[in-house]
């Protein structure tokens, strides 16, 4: 129990303020006190308290032993503390006299209020309001009482009540009535005037007031607290619209029947409210309805006013506890507190700690930058995205916000971590004689709610990441469910609209933002997104393949899922009968997935495969280079951009800047030893046990276990559909993970014989047309079209495969894909689908690359005397596979002919071809005949056109005549008499006709029967008039004959033809003499050969033309001749020059008697070998 006694005031004399003091011997109540801020840190306590018979006393406690002493000692009016056992001397002073009572009804006697902090004192009686200044005990200012504090102004409301207290070190806030204002201390300087003594004028320290702010309130201020820089919270009662003396007899009536707490809020006609008052504008921007209960009310009869009494009512709040002076607080605090507040203030080391103050606690926070401050804008972001309810919106993303994750900078969304938590908003309380309210600023989860209730999930989910540390009541998963819940349309509003890509798209966009690190909320979205037909298809690329760490079920279901969705779509694609692209890329996605969540060396090891293929010049750029540009390129990069996100992917690495990744493999050999790794995100093996059980049950016609399967001799496929080229892939790719290499390229056979058999028709005819084709001038760009159409450059990693790896025995194993002869029958041979694969001219460069001789023959050496390493194809085993498509052996051979003749054609090393060699060229040769091109060997429509006095290069099948006749695999009789049953007897016929014409000519009998043989199928059959002069000039026995057959040709009338038979003649004779010309014959004896009378049109200049062309090459051969003379003499001379001998002078020091001064001379000899080095030196 404290007791509360003073001394009688007539005992205190004058006081300092000024002021009588009140008459009588009565004890007089203390109505407010005021602690001294720094009670806790002086030597010397104080206490200042303030009485109803307006006495202001300053009491001084000394030699107290502790703060429970003093305090007692100061209430207690004793000379020791409780306890006792020290003595304290108690010194009390009158700081201020003031008036007991007033004349003013309502109003209060003595002091009402008083407020201390620092060394500055305020106080509030009916006067009105006092500064002082404890420290120099001088007073301040003194602000008269406001106009709007008197009691009578507010029937309903007595005893009105001053709120005074220092907001700052300097500032004095006043709540009085309906007034609102704050006055300001500063501290001035000023001189005084020089005395006449000659005294110097003096620096006087002064401290001012002056009023910062004024403002009339609606209603009357019981209490004032500060909120922040900006704002003020008021506590104050508002009359109510209509007061008992205005109401009529059915209001009186209707209020006296209805409760007491129904009609009055706060007592009598009053409304009690919590204002939020703008310093600058004195304007309320927010009030609030206390619903505080009621309590017991004075009635004084019918018809007459309840009243208030205003000082019931108090608001306490966290930022005006009592407090020091600035500067003492700030050099109370450790380094630790002060950095911590000077993040807070952002004001981080600018200054050294002496020179700061503490921050009062309301200019941390601002309402105006509180998330609730902006209900207004959330409103109204609201409603501009509330357009959900419109019907024809199906793709519509604008129904809420849900572009925020992707269309702001994540690190604008998202808080500081540097930064720490920002200053708490205030906590006030509402204190009443019969109640309390607690007051509390919204905050972040009441603005969290109150989006959700408007249906805004995106906007809630924005507003909890902005402030995601002030969050307490909503978890931050919850939030991200109902976003993509809204997105996605999951719910059951969302089930009566369909889901539009756009809105997939954004959330597959949105989740690795959202989800971050956090493994469990990533497994169930990427279950969620497997309920969307699609959906894993578009957020393949965003789940986490290291950080965070999923498990491998997850990875297993997601590919299974989504090959059941690529199934089901070729499934109806053929049931359709449509060729839709989507299938094809839904395929290509899924195995590019299974290949990107494999074992990172699998992905090395596709990047050494892809790169050998483009830096290969026979069957990589090169060929890519005719079907312009080459997708080997962005194969390799898609393989390094999937190896550097399994290596350096993070789960906040999304919101980082994005950068080109290098590439992680440009570095590495193409024949670099790549390490095996286990890291891959599923099991391997379970995968592949799921996809052969797919392809076994296809199998009806067989029972097979599981154990077949792991035979490493073949690879069991059954009665497959299209759609299981799908599976197979997957299942090639999934062994070059467990690296076996040999099964893997088995699966990669398999997709060629099965599911590319279509094709193989065309590529036939293509593969005939090329040869057929060889030895033109100009390649025909058709052809150049058609071959890039089957150039499949998806599967040119194949070729590396097997080079790298050293697989070409695979393609020798015929019985490679099935374990039985029936299967086998149905398929083709490993060359045919490796042909299928990659196309025919990729399979020919590498089928030639790797060809090798016959069992049993002696391997060529190239041209420094190595033999081949990288032949390891037998030429018969290609071609005992390629029989059963003779259009396809007949392609190779004569790639073997034209890029193998060592091994074919040419036998440097032996004299006697194999047999395994001369029985290829029986086959060639049948082959040939076979597919001849009857279209290439046509002549041309103007047979007598220049173009036609030239020889033309060999044809493809006079070509291999002319390399393989000689060594009697082919008999030349047996070719003739092919040739000849071939052309049927038709002397006109083009068809092998300088092909019959050289097999005559070099091993016929050389007969006048034989030689006539011959011109006329150069004459008529290949209709080259040049070829015949050649064949003329070339026979010598038959030469005469031969010449007059062809003048006879040339001047001897088409009886078939209508056209005018002279200028025909004309122009053929004069074709003669040009060929004649062209090929060194006898001008003269040609044309001694013309019929007399014959008139040939335009003789006399082609006998011109003909001897100047003639004379003109004999010229070119004199100059060359002359040229050749020169080069020798050049040559010589300077092989003479450079052959010189010279003689060296050698000085030798004195021996034996002989002169210092004597030279010995030493001829130098340069051996021959070494003349073309030697050099002459200059004698002295």
């Amino acid at each position: 129990t404290v007791r509360c006694t003073y001394a009688d005031p007539q005992s205190f004399g004058s006081s300092i303020l000024g002021g009588g003091s009140s008459g009588g011997g009565q004890g007089y109540h203390p109505t407010c006190m005021a602690l001294d801020p720094s009670y806790g840190r002086r030597k010397e306590r104080a206490l200042i308290v303030g009485f109803d018979d307006g006495r202001l006393i300053l009491s001084k406690l000394q030699g107290a032993a502790g703060i429970g002493s003093g305090i007692t000692s100061l209430f207690g009016g004793g000379g020791s503390a409780a306890g006792g056992g020290t003595t304290v001397k108690k010194v009390d002073s009158v700081l201020y006299q003031g008036m007991g009572s007033t004349s003013f009804s309502g109003d209060q006697a003595g002091i009402e209020a008083v407020t201390w902090r620092g060394g500055l004192v305020a106080w509030a009686d009916s006067s009105g309001v006092r500064l002082f200044d404890i420290e120099s005990m001088s007073r301040i200012a003194h602000i008269d009482k406001p106009t709007g504090a008197r009691s009578s102004l507010y029937p309903t409301i007595s005893s009105l009540h001053p709120s005074i207290l220092f907001e700052r070190s300097d500032l004095l806030l006043i709540g009085w009535g309906d007034c609102l204002m704050a006055l300001r201390v500063r501290d001035t300087q000023s001189l005084t005037a020089a005395t006449k003594d000659g005294a110097p004028a003096k620096e006087i320290k002064r401290k001012t007031v002056e009023a910062t702010m004024a403002w009339e309130l609606d209603c009357v201020a019981c209490s004032v607290v500060p909120v922040d820089k900006q704002h003020v919270a008021v506590l104050g009662l508002v009359p109510s619209p209509s007061s008992s003396i205005d109401m009529d007899e059915s209001d009186q009536c209707a209020k006296s029947n209805t409760p007491v707490h129904d009609y009055s809020v706060a007592g009598g006609d009053n409304v009690l409210e919590l204002q939020i008052i703008n310093r600058e504008t004195g304007k309320s921007i927010s009030n609030d309805r206390l619903p505080l209960s009621e309590g017991h009310h004075q009635s004084q009869g019918d018809n007459l006013i309840t009243t208030t009494n205003a000082t019931e009512f108090s608001l306490l709040s966290s930022f005006t506890c009592p407090r020091m002076d600035g500067v003492a607080e700030w050099e109370a605090l450790d380094d630790a507190e002060k950095e911590a507040i000077g993040r807070e203030m952002g004001d981080v080391g600018s200054q050294s700690a002496s020179g700061k103050r503490m921050p009062d606690l309301h200019l941390r926070w601002n309402l105006g930058k509180d998330v609730c401050s902006v209900g207004n804008e959330i409103q109204s972001e609201a409603v501009h995205y509330d357009d959900d309810q419109s019907v024809a919106s199906n793709c519509s993303v604008c129904s809420d916000n849900y572009l925020f994750v992707l269309s702001e900078p994540i690190g604008d969304i998202l808080p500081d971590s540097a930064l720490p938590v920002r200053s708490p908003p205030p906590i006030m309380t509402v204190v009443y004689s019969y109640d309390a309210c607690l007051v509390q600023a919204r905050d972040v989860d009441d603005v969290i709610s109150y989006t959700r209730a408007l249906g805004k999930p995106a906007l809630a989910l924005k507003t909890a990441l902005a402030h995601r540390r002030d969050v307490r009541r909503h978890g931050l998963d919850q939030l991200v469910d109902e976003y993509f819940v809204a997105l996605l349309r999951m719910g059951s509003r969302g089930k009566e609209r369909p889901l539009s890509f756009s809105r997939l798209k954004i959330a597959a966009e949105s989740l690795p933002i959202l989800l971050g690190g956090d493994s469990r909320m990533w497994q169930r979205w990427i279950f969620m997104f497997s309920r969307i037909r699609g959906g894993l298809f578009l957020i393949r690329e965003k789940i986490p393949v290291r950080d965070p760490d999923l498990p491998a079920f997850v990875f297993e279901m997601s590919l299974e899922k989504m090959l059941e969705e690529t199934l089901f779509n070729f499934n109806g694609q053929e049931q359709q009968g449509k060729d839709n692209g989507v299938v094809e890329k839904m395929a290509d996605l899924f195995l590019e997935t299974i290949r990107s969540w494999g074992p990172t060396s699998a992905l090395r090891r596709r990047i050494q495969l892809y790169r050998y293929c483009a830096q290969n010049q026979q069957w990589g750029l090169q060929w890519h280079s005719l079907s312009g540009g080459s997708t080997v390129v962005s194969f390799i990069q898609q393989a390094e951009k999937d190896l550097h996100r399994r290596i350096s992917q993070t789960a906040f690495g999304v919101l980082a800047d994005k950068h080109h990744s290098p590439s992680l493999a440009q570095n590495n050999s193409i024949r670099q030893y790549i390490d095996s790794s286990k890291d891959s995100l599923f099991d391997v093996e379970h995968l592949i046990t799921r996809l052969a059980m797919r392809l076994h049950l296809s199998d009806t016609g067989n029972s097979r276990s599981p154990d077949n399967y792991e035979s490493p001799s073949n690879v069991i496929l059954g009665d497959m559909n299209n759609n299981s080229i799908v599976i197979v892939e997957s299942m090639a790719e999934l062994e070059l993970m467990r690296e076996r290499f040999d099964r893997a390229l088995g699966y990669y056979l398999a997709i060629g014989s099965h599911f590319m058999i279509d094709s193989l028709s065309s590529l036939e005819e293509m593969a005939v047309q090329s040869v057929n084709s060889f030895y033109q001038n100009s390649f025909n760009s058709s052809t150049v079209d058609q071959g890039n159409k089957f150039e499949n450059d998806k599967y040119g990693h194949v070729l590396s495969l097997i080079e790298l790896h050293q697989l070409s025995h695979v393609l020798l194993n015929r019985n490679f894909f099935f374990s039985n002869e029936k299967e086998d029958s149905a398929a083709e041979s490993p060359i045919v689908a490796l042909i299928l694969l990659v196309g025919l001219s990729r399979a020919g460069r590498f089928l030639i690359d790797n060809c090798s001789p016959p069992e049993g023959m002696v391997r060529p050496t190239d041209s420094d005397g190595n033999t081949f390493s990288r032949s390891s194809l037998p030429l018969d085993l290609v071609a005992e596979q390629l029989k059963s498509r003779s259009k396809l052996l007949y392609w190779f051979l004569f790639q073997v002919f034209i890029h193998k003749a060592d091994i074919y054609v040419r036998f440097p090393t032996t004299a006697v071809p194999p047999a395994a060699i001369t029985d290829l060229h029986r086959i060639q040769t049948s082959l040939f005949v076979d597919y001849a091109d009857e279209n290439e060997a046509k002549p041309s429509e103007n047979k007598h056109s220049p173009a036609g006095l030239t020889a033309d290069n060999d044809t493809p099948f006079m070509a291999f005549l002319r390399a393989a006749l000689p060594y009697g695999g082919v008999q030349a009789d047996n070719v003739r008499v092919k040739l000849e049953t071939y052309r049927g007897g038709i002397a006109d016929s083009p068809v092998f006709a300088r092909e019959l014409a050289f097999v005559i000519e070099h091993f016929g009998k050389g007969t006048i029967e034989d030689a006539k043989e011959i011109l006329q199928l150069y004459v008529r059959g290949a209709n080259n008039l040049y070829m015949a002069v050649e064949f003329a000039e070339r026979n010598i026995e038959h030469s005469i004959i031969l010449w007059d057959i062809l003048v006879q040709h040339c001047t001897t009338p088409d009886s078939t033809s209508d056209a005018n038979q002279n200028s025909a003649l004309g122009a053929l004779f004069g074709s003669l003499l040009e060929a004649a010309a062209h090929t060194g014959s006898d001008l003269a004896s040609l044309v001694s050969r013309i019929p007399s009378g014959y008139a040939i049109e335009g003789l006399r200049p082609k006998l011109i033309a003909a001897i100047s062309d003639y004379r003109y090459k004999v010229k070119i051969h004199e100059h060359v001749d002359n040229m050749l003379v020169e080069d020798k003499i050049s040559v010589l001379r300077e092989l003479s020059h450079i052959s010189r001998r010279g003689e060296r002078m050698v000085c030798h020091q004195k021996t034996t008697g002989r002169s210092s001064n004597q030279l010995k001379v030493r001829r130098l000899k340069i051996p021959p070998s070494r003349q073309s080095r030697a050099f002459s030196l200059p004698i002295r």
